[in-house]
């Protein structure tokens, strides 16, 4: 870590004793193969227990809580129903706390290292971690993150984010190939959100709301809407069951294949994403594509299909970018949310505001 940083193994030393004091990293007994004069050096690795996380993504079918270690290892998972008050931003409220707390019961003893919440919306959410507007939930202005830490344990994190930002965060967390280049990921659930990444860091835009792709306005089969009415969940709702979770009824619309009515639903889904997907390639020229959420279930049954359809629409000279389908599935929107919190034990301090 010395040789790569380019400081002094007593600067380095004194950093990974504040890690090894706080249990953050551990001693291992891997070391680099290179043969070298001098002093053996000592390596260390994250120490998975040393530290925990919560993630909780909100939607208007369910809420997915998650507990992480420090290695991004799923310790706990609880999904609830959200019921019929999902527009009550307070009921929903004390209900994730409700769900926190169960999700913490299932692994009592780790309760003392968890250092934060997470919380993912889907909607615009200010910096202060207000939700904005989150239209399928129908909330305005609902100051979520100052009432959940009001009502949390003082000495945890809270933070509230985007869906989609927190989806590309956990992709940037766990993937070294999405710190280089360009990738625009896209988060398919109810609604679809978009985050585009450049370089290792996701492009916030002037006033934190770029990526917002499921607003875009989109044709496709005859029908002019936007692209998330085209492609995103409320596309199947005569499909799924009331109150199903969108990922349940991925499944069901999986085994209905053949189904007449399945197969135009998945046809329209299919003329819907590839439409869309033109549209930010024009726009972005992403060298990635990474999909998410729910719905992006669907994509390895119909992939070739969609490539070959937005191949079909591009413009002559566009390169079509890899894509594919993230590692974390559905979960990965309360997934990010929590990786966010596990990012302010390594952040480094803002020199201007001396904050993290």
């Amino acid at each position: 870590m010395a040789r790569q940083l380019g400081l002094t193994r007593a600067t380095i030393g004194n950093a990974m004793r504040v890690l090894l004091d706080a249990g953050l990293v551990v001693e291992s007994a891997e070391m680099s193969p290179e043969s070298r004069k001098g002093r053996p050096g000592v390596g260390v690795t994250l120490n998975p227990s040393g530290a925990y996380f919560v993630g909780v993504d909100v939607g208007t079918r369910s809420l997915t809580g998650v507990l992480l270690d420090l290695q991004m290892n799923v310790v706990s998972r609880i999904v609830e129903p959200t019921g019929p008050r999902y527009r009550d931003a307070g009921h929903i409220s004390a209900k994730l706390l409700s769900l926190i707390e169960r999700l913490l019961s299932e692994s009592p003893t780790l309760q003392d290292k968890v250092e934060g919440i997470g919380i993912s919306v889907p909607g615009l959410v200010g910096r202060d971690g207000s939700v904005v507007h989150a239209p399928f939930l129908e909330w305005l202005n609902y100051p979520l993150q100052a009432e959940l830490t009001r009502k949390a344990p003082a000495d945890w994190s809270v933070m509230v984010w985007n869906d989609a930002f927190a989806f590309a965060n956990a992709e940037l967390a766990a993937s070294a190939t999405a710190k280089a280049g360009s990738m625009l990921v896209v988060l398919l659930a109810e609604g679809i959100g978009g985050a585009i990444i450049d370089d290792g860091r996701v492009v916030m835009g002037g006033h934190g709301y770029s990526g917002e792709i499921g607003h875009t306005i989109v044709s496709a089969g005859g029908r002019v809407d936007t692209f998330e009415m085209l492609a995103g969940a409320k596309l199947f709702t005569r499909l799924f069951e009331e109150g199903q979770p969108v990922a349940d009824g991925v499944q069901m619309l999986l085994a209905g294949i053949g189904n007449k009515e399945v197969d135009a639903a998945l046809d329209a889904w299919v003329s819907g994403l590839s439409a869309g997907l033109v549209n930010a390639i024009h726009l972005l020229d992403p060298g990635r594509i990474v999909l998410g959420g729910p719905l992006a279930g669907l994509y390895p049954k119909l992939s070739r299909r969609i490539q070959a359809d937005i191949k079909r629409r591009l413009l002559a000279g566009f390169a079509m970018p890899e894509i594919r389908v993230a590692q974390f599935g559905a979960d990965g929107a309360a997934i990010g949310a929590a990786a966010t919190i596990r990012d302010t034990l390594f952040a480094l301090p803002d020199l201007e505001t001396n904050t993290l």
